[in-house]
């Protein structure tokens, strides 16, 4: 949705998109220059893509592994958006099932009022919701922030563990007392849109659906270049990939931020996932992802891309990464699982999983080899900046498709951040295989 299509407001609770409004005929056009621009960059970075994959075709003998993982990372990036131009996000019916906000919350005193206050400001009958704060051993003001909204709003539910649990074990907590049909979390430094709550239930229409991912997007993006970098990442991440898995009914993540689940569904799994464990070490993080994996064996798990939360994000490079591999370890845990099942879904989301499972395992290896041993070895200065100029182009055709939707200044970082992933982030995840007995939080 373009920026230039709503006005947007910084409020207490975050930022809310009002209405469409009505630009003069130069704002139009400056709109119309922007997405002809943006097609431009997006084809202009395809065409180069392709031509250098046709080298990996006509030179295909002399390495055959290394182009064989070139020309297939090209096809999925590929058919991620050509599927996202497919999806239709959920049609708004107009069911209003009953419905529990549960926050999870621990040590987010400086958030938590904005969170309930964004809860108690949705669109949504007040008859049909209630909204349940679950405090995981707080050390901080967290539960007095929670007690001085509950002034405010007298109907508002607050359940303290003593000590911290886990935040698996806060969302059960929170399942277990609430009383709507439809289960929909968030996390204690997220703010759902008015229509947030509304646009995210019309996917249970479908009696075959067990959760729908809301869309998310950064509330404090302007707060530096690591901020703005992730929300160029979250958009496409959410409107591509997401979008891409949701045609199948397969995403393999609902976050944390915002989504929902059909109670019924997650009571089914509910005891199973509290003790999950990996490698004989119980399960501690990837909570959403994993309780997702739990509901995609026998439902679907679609994409509501107009039900919107913004969520604040590390500002810190330290603590980015930190969130990152934990992030990933949880990652490669529940895609080895999935991948016992992924199978029997649709063959275009089951290729599409299994090229996802191989592809971040196998990049760092390969980037040594071009990056290092190729010139080292071989005295090869061509491979390693064809492969540069590959990732420049890809990312820009992420830059490109976030132009050609939001509108906005930050389109750049799109490329900024796939060139933040070369450098920096690939690299966490053979460490993060190598250290998946350690199921430390990382960021607390």
């Amino acid at each position: 949705m373009s920026s230039m299509d709503e006005k947007v407001l910084v409020t207490e609770s975050g930022i809310s998109l009002e209405a469409p409004s009505t630009f003069p005929a130069s704002h139009v056009m400056k709109r119309l220059l922007i997405v002809i621009a943006a097609m431009a960059l997006i084809a202009f970075a395809m065409a180069t893509v392709i031509g250098l994959r046709m080298s990996n075709i006509n030179f295909y003998w002399y390495s055959p592994l290394a182009n064989l993982y070139s020309l297939a990372i090209a096809g999925f990036i590929f058919s991620r958006f050509v599927f996202s131009l497919v999806y239709r996000t959920p049609k708004d019916v107009g069911i209003t099932p009953s419905v529990s906000i549960i926050i999870t919350a621990f040590n987010e005193e400086d958030a938590i009022y904005r969170t309930v206050e964004c809860c108690y400001a949705i669109d949504y009958p007040k008859r049909l919701y209630e909204v349940i704060v679950v405090d995981d051993g707080s050390s901080d003001a967290t539960v007095a922030e929670v007690r001085r909204a509950q002034e405010r709003w007298p109907t508002l539910k607050l359940h303290v563990f003593e000590r911290n649990k886990g935040k698996r074990e806060a969302m059960a907590a929170g399942a277990y007392d609430s009383t709507g049909e439809i289960l929909v979390y968030v996390d204690s430094d997220s703010f759902v849109r008015k229509d947030g709550v509304h646009k995210i239930v019309q996917g249970f229409a479908d009696l075959r659906v067990a959760a729908v991912a809301g869309h998310t997007e950064v509330a404090n993006v302007t707060e530096n270049s690591l901020t703005k970098m992730q929300q160029a990442r979250y958009y496409v991440a959410f409107r591509v990939i997401k979008a891409a898995e949701s045609i199948f009914g397969t995403v393999t993540c609902c976050p944390g931020c915002f989504s929902a689940y059909r109670r019924s569904c997650v009571m089914e799994v509910l005891e199973p996932w509290l003790g999950q464990h990996f490698l004989g070490i119980q399960a501690t993080f990837g909570d959403d992802r994993s309780l997702t994996n739990y509901l995609l064996r026998k439902y679907r798990v679609i994409y509501a891309a107009d039900a919107v939360a913004t969520t604040i994000v590390p500002e810190r490079h330290k603590q980015f990464l930190k969130q990152q591999l934990r992030w990933k370890k949880s990652w490669f845990r529940e895609t080895l699982i999935a991948a016992t099942f992924m199978w029997k879904k649709h063959p275009f989301a089951a290729i599409a999983f299994y090229a996802q499972l191989l592809f971040p395992i196998i990049a760092p290896i390969l980037i040594l080899r071009i990056c290092l041993w190729l010139p080292i070895v071989h005295g090869d200065l061509v491979s390693p900046v064809i492969y540069l100029l590959g990732t420049v182009m890809i990312g820009l055709m992420f830059s490109g498709y976030y132009l050609f939707w939001k509108n906005d200044r930050y389109w750049i970082y799109g490329l900024y951040f796939t060139l933040y992933y070369l450098i920096f982030l690939v690299w966490q995840m053979p460490y993060a295989i190598a250290t998946q007995r350690d199921n430390r939080w990382g960021t607390r």
